[in-house]
């Protein structure tokens, strides 16, 4: 009876003295028991962890390139009977880099995060965003689009201008002989030198990831009942790797192949970017639903500056392994970047934590090989340009505070 009188006694004080300045926080009354992702005094700061599950469209770097046409060049005359070096074929495009840069696709992910809310209202926040692998191909096989296989068949074969390689390049060597020679069918062992040269198949890939892992402190500005100010700030790092490879399957005349006669080139970009991001966000409190809970809406902006140091790693090889020709590049770019961020939160308890929201975030001045094929095997040396990266997309999570 007398803890009760007291209690009394204490609430009344606290009504009939003078009003203070408005308290950041709501003190929840302390409870014997608060359930497993909360605790009576949220003041007093905490731990919290969450999940959200993205779905991030990502920007693919790449131009037209002709890969390989339709035909094959006769190098000594045997397979035509001509004076050499001779191309047989339509010449019509097979297979192109351009092919590669589609309608895209939507990648799916998570950003796992972590972090600590202090008493003062200071958040630190450690969150992993990490994209699964976009993946694009296409081929080009025997039969043209069009079915014009020529009179002689020559436009079942594919040809790409690849130079300065070595004997271990040749491909098929023990192809018989006809007369009069028919390159349908059995050109000799010197008319189509090389793996890239009468090709029956070559396909082109183009695969992406995405990695970033960020600390942020949110600390706070200005706040009052219905909203509140604060800024953001923070290191960040953001792996971006893109792989082109491109593969050559060059069959006998028995329409057998090996390893030995097949090629793959592939041209890796790697930017790893390391920085720090600067911005402000504001959140509005929109109002309580009975039984639902509480429901507000973010937007954070902020721009950030990275040291862009990039990985280029180009190379030629048989598919066997037996044989290979490789050239590294290194650069350094000082990279800019944008973001902004649009959330709506659902509050369903004081320990959970809903969020749908859209994230947009742009890098200036990275690095991409556009072009990626040098044909000249004797140099390796594409070209490597600056160019922008745009990814955006939707997220849609839930957090517990501990």
């Amino acid at each position: 009876m007398r803890t009760r009188i007291s209690w009394i006694i204490l609430a009344a004080a606290a009504w009939l003295a003078p009003a203070p300045v408005p308290a950041q926080y709501y003190e929840v009354p302390p409870v014997h028991f608060t359930g497993p992702f909360s605790h009576p005094r949220y003041e007093d700061g905490g731990f919290f962890v969450g999940l959200d599950a993205l779905v991030w469209h990502v920007d693919r770097r790449i131009r037209q390139q002709t890969v390989a046409v339709r035909g094959f060049v006769d190098f000594d005359g045997t397979a035509t009977g001509l004076v050499p070096p001779v191309f047989v074929g339509s010449g019509a495009k097979a297979l192109d880099t351009a092919q590669l840069d589609g309608p895209g696709t939507w990648s799916p992910g998570f950003d796992l995060f972590m972090g600590w809310r202090f008493e003062s209202g200071l958040v630190l926040t450690l969150s992993w965003v990490h994209l699964q692998d976009n993946r694009y191909a296409v081929s080009a096989g025997l039969l043209p689009p069009d079915f014009n296989s020529g009179g002689l068949l020559q436009n079942t074969f594919l040809f790409s201008p690849v130079s300065n390689f070595s004997s271990l390049y040749a491909g098929p060597r023990d192809l018989p002989q006809s007369t009069p020679p028919n390159p349908a069918v059995d050109p000799s062992a010197t008319a189509l030198y090389g793996i890239w040269n009468g090709a029956d198949n070559m396909s082109i890939e183009l695969k992406q990831r995405f990695d970033m892992v960020t600390l942020t402190a949110r600390v706070p500005i200005w706040q009052t009942d219905v909203g509140r100010v604060y800024g953001l700030m923070g290191p960040r790092i953001i792996v971006m790797w893109d792989r082109f490879r491109w593969r050559t399957v060059d069959l006998d005349d028995q329409g057998n192949g090996t390893a030995a006669n097949n090629a793959v080139y592939s041209n890796i970009v790697s930017n790893r970017f390391y920085g720090v991001l600067l911005g402000c966000g504001q959140e509005w409190f929109l109002g309580d639903v009975p039984v639902l809970g509480g429901f507000s809406f973010s937007l954070d902006v902020a721009g950030s500056l990275y040291g862009d140091w990039v990985k280029g790693r180009v190379r030629w090889e048989r598919e066997d392994r037996a044989t290979s020709a490789s050239r590294a590049r290194n650069f350094f770019q000082v990279a800019p970047g944008v973001e902004a961020k649009a959330s709506i939160w659902w509050y369903p308890w004081e320990a959970v934590q809903v969020r749908i929201g859209y994230n947009v975030l742009a890098l200036f001045n990275t690095i991409a090989s556009e072009r990626p094929i040098d044909f000249d095997m004797g140099v390796i040396n594409p070209g490597f340009n600056a160019t922008h990266r745009v990814l955006n997309g939707f997220d849609i999570g839930i957090s517990f505070v501990f």
